[in-house]
């Protein structure tokens, strides 16, 4: 190993998105401040004036947490991006180019002969 690679050092395990996550965050959102709302409009007397409020919240929230998780997952990409340009970038330029076109013998020959 060369003084001039980096150790491989464990990484956070990248996050996904997952569909059924965000269906839950919505879902459990609604259900649970739509729940809370229905407790309060019981324990109110009033009829139905907190339950869609609470559904409303709760499904703020759920969108509040999704587009928290997909932030993230792009802020982690956006990163996995900028870490291969690094690399590159990185890479040692006295690596062995692409062979020019060689000159054969008789050519070398005549510009000895000058």
């Amino acid at each position: 190993m060369s003084g001039t690679q980096k150790p491989n050092l464990p990484r956070k395990p990248e996050k996904k998105v997952d569909p059924y996550s965000i269906t839950g965050y919505l879902l459990a959102g609604m259900v649970l401040y739509g729940g809370l709302g229905w407790l309060i409009d019981e324990w109110a007397g009033t009829s139905n004036v907190f339950a869609p409020i609470g559904v409303i919240f709760g499904l703020a929230a759920g969108l509040y947490l999704t587009f928290r998780q997909v932030s993230v997952l792009e802020r982690q990409e956006r990163e996995a991006l900028l870490r291969r340009r690094r690399a590159l970038a990185d890479e040692p330029e006295d690596a062995p180019e692409a062979p020019g076109p060689q000159q054969d013998s008789h050519d070398q020959n005549e510009t000895q002969d000058r």
